[in-house]
């Protein structure tokens, strides 16, 4: 899912909550997960629609901010 419509999304009260997880395909990364009430999951893209990953956790937690969110799970 898209930052922008992430931004929408959340306003819409879609999340049921958010994850920050290893990158399975790059351990020494992390992505962000988001999951909605009706059950699906995404994962967080920037507007090109690529994956988002960070080496360093505070990168995606003030994106997350950025957009939003206040609260999200962090496994690592």
């Amino acid at each position: 899912m898209r930052l922008s419509e992430a931004r929408k999304a959340l306003k819409e009260d879609f999340f049921d909550f958010v994850e920050i997880r290893k990158n399975p395909a790059m351990l020494n990364e992390y992505i962000v997960l988001l999951y909605g009430y009706d059950g699906k999951s995404f994962m967080l893209a920037d507007e090109n629609n690529s994956i988002i990953s960070a080496r360093e956790l505070e990168h995606l937690i003030l994106m997350l901010k950025e957009v939003g969110f206040r609260k999200a799970r962090i496994y690592f």
